[in-house]
């Protein structure tokens, strides 16, 4: 299983300069986040050498604007594509997917995508006081599970709990967004040390994670520690 880091942007000039949002792609077939716009992710998609006919669906962890930018444009070029949305994603979303020609997928409960990748079902999360759905992916390997997330509004330590109890399995790794950029340090190092007391062994931070946010998790995990850059790849 190969998962590739198209695109990831989080700092504060990044937004001023459109450079915002998240999307990696898995085994060149499988779309998880679209980025924050559309320009930018048909550039990073190049660069990777990706051939946009190969995508055969689309995954939006939650439909926050910096994951759900490009779709809208991505599924002009590849109408008929399944996009799977949590089911509280908002209605106008659903609508916009449906007139760009794309078909709504509802993942209410744990689906499979291909042999050994899943989809979590529907988490709830909070973001500025107000509720936010989100799911994320699954990835069934044999030193456990790895979990690909889009920005952990339920918690990371909440998300990596849900898959160990819904799949009874360890959960071996945590690959994206961890939403830790305006956490303080010492809720960093809570949040790392108790995702390594449960017994996870590989961390991928990316997106709004925070640089600090990674120095944190660097330090706490060690070799488990993974820096993902853009076009960089993961061997599952």
């Amino acid at each position: 299983m190969n998962i590739k880091l198209i695109a990831s942007g989080s700092r504060p000039w990044e937004k001023w300069v459109g450079y915002w949002g998240l999307s990696y792609l898995i085994d060149d077939t499988i779309l998880f986040d679209t980025f924050g716009n559309y320009p930018m992710l048909a550039r990073k998609l190049r660069k990777a050498h990706v051939d946009i006919a190969s995508i055969q669906s689309v995954v939006i962890s939650h439909d926050h604007w910096d994951h759900i930018g490009g779709l809208w444009t991505f599924l002009e070029k590849r109408p008929g594509l399944d996009v799977y949305l949590p089911p509280t994603a908002k209605s106008a979303v659903k609508s916009r997917v449906i007139s760009c020609g794309g078909c709504v997928i509802d993942t209410a409960g744990i689906k499979t995508l291909k042999e050994g990748v899943l989809l979590s079902g529907e988490i709830m999360g909070e973001f500025n006081g107000k509720p936010i759905a989100e799911h994320f992916i699954v990835i069934k390997g044999s030193k456990g599970l790895t979990i690909l997330v889009g920005c952990s509004h339920p918690s990371i330590l909440a998300i990596a709990r849900k898959a160990k109890e819904a799949f009874n399995m360890p959960v071996y790794g945590v690959i994206g967004g961890l939403h830790l950029f305006r956490s303080k340090i010492e809720e960093v190092y809570q949040c790392a040390n108790a995702l390594k007391n449960e017994g996870i062994k590989m961390v991928a931070p990316t997106h709004c994670t925070g640089w600090r946010a990674e120095r944190v998790f660097k330090r706490v995990f060690g070799n488990g520690f993974v820096s993902l850059s853009e076009n960089q790849s993961l061997s599952l």
